[in-house]
């Protein structure tokens, strides 16, 4: 028997991580929750077991690396302009990257995540955060680049994808 999930329709999680493609997906969650009166949680996962795999330095203050991440989160959320009426906060989570944004919209109304536009040979290589979302998101993934949004519907883990009107 399925489980039935409980939506906050209100909420738009964010993925952002620093990046062009993260902070355009932040600005456009944003202008999307001033559109639709729902409001943004802006996600920022950090994963510490890089931290300590060959060849990082054997050791490392977590505590300090986490400071430097919890600091990175506010930068991404000074930067984006935020309507009068818009509510934005910030969350710092630790894990893996994919598994926690797809824990994160389980029961959100939409997650919105950046793209770095490595194309179809570069997530081949280097795998794909959103790709892997799509596929795996309890919600609607919106798929942001920094020159236009893509919507993904990965609301079934089988995404379809369309542009976006520009």
């Amino acid at each position: 028997m399925e489980q039935e999930r409980t939506v906050r329709d209100d909420e738009i999680v964010v993925g952002t991580d620093g990046s062009q493609g993260g902070r355009a997906a932040l600005a456009w969650a944003v202008a999307e929750a001033a559109r639709s009166g729902r409001w943004v949680r802006a996600v920022r996962v950090w994963d510490p077991a890089p931290l300590f795999a060959p060849p990082a330095p054997v050791f490392v203050v977590r505590s300090v690396v986490r400071d430097d991440e919890e600091r990175a989160l506010e930068n991404d959320l000074a930067e984006i302009p935020v309507p009068e009426g818009v509510r934005v906060e910030g969350e710092l989570i630790e894990g893996v990257v994919v598994g926690e944004l797809v824990a994160q919209s389980a029961e959100a109304a939409m997650l919105v995540v950046g793209s770095h536009g490595h194309g179809p040979l570069g997530r081949a290589v280097l795998g794909s955060v959103s790709a892997a979302c799509v596929r795996r998101a309890g919600c609607p993934v919106v798929v942001v680049t920094p020159r236009r949004a893509a919507v993904l519907l990965g609301a079934t883990g089988a995404g379809a994808a369309s542009d976006a009107p520009r």
